[in-house]
């Protein structure tokens, strides 16, 4: 035999869990804006040098894949890395783009770089966004390419940019 009002407690229950659950927080206009800015002041960064500032929009676990190269795990092994990059004389990223949902977002762009003694480089890159609980953006992965072909290769007809 059932009890008196046992389902209405059950579903009551139920409504109270569920109610009690965190919700995922927004992608606002305003972080939106926050990782344009991330974009936006890494060059700065990396033209002046300043690679602890760099490592530090990482994630302490952060990555980065670099272009014809090991994967870099860390924030310590992120600046090592940065530290240990030839001099650049010129970095711009162009046609920047982000998208996000709650604490997760990526963005893409496209890059010029000028590194001492090379030809110059066009690329793009795709970065990884996390919001911790009450932190603030951090990128967990990041990865770039060159648009330029291998020595002795061209480049392949089939771009899906056609």
């Amino acid at each position: 035999m059932r009890a008196p009002g046992g389902l209405a407690c059950v579903a009551a229950g139920v409504l109270v869990v569920v109610a009690c659950q965190a919700r995922p927080a927004t992608f606002s206009a305003q972080d939106e804006a926050t990782l344009r800015g991330m974009f936006d002041a890494t060059p700065r960064y990396v033209r002046a040098g300043d690679w602890a500032t760099w490592a530090g929009q990482y994630a302490e676990d952060g990555l980065l894949h670099p272009p014809n190269a090991l994967m870099v795990k860390g924030r310590p092994n992120l600046l090592a890395w940065g530290q240990a990059f030839p001099p650049i004389e010129g970095l711009t990223f162009y046609n920047v783009q982000v998208w996000g949902e709650g604490n997760l977002a990526y963005g893409t762009s496209a890059y010029a770089l000028k590194v001492k003694g090379l030809a110059p480089d066009t690329g793009k890159q795709l970065v990884v966004f996390r919001r911790p609980a009450g932190g603030k953006w951090e990128v967990m992965a990041a990865s770039f390419s060159s648009d330029l072909p291998l020595p002795g290769q061209s480049h392949s007809t089939t771009s899906a940019n056609k």
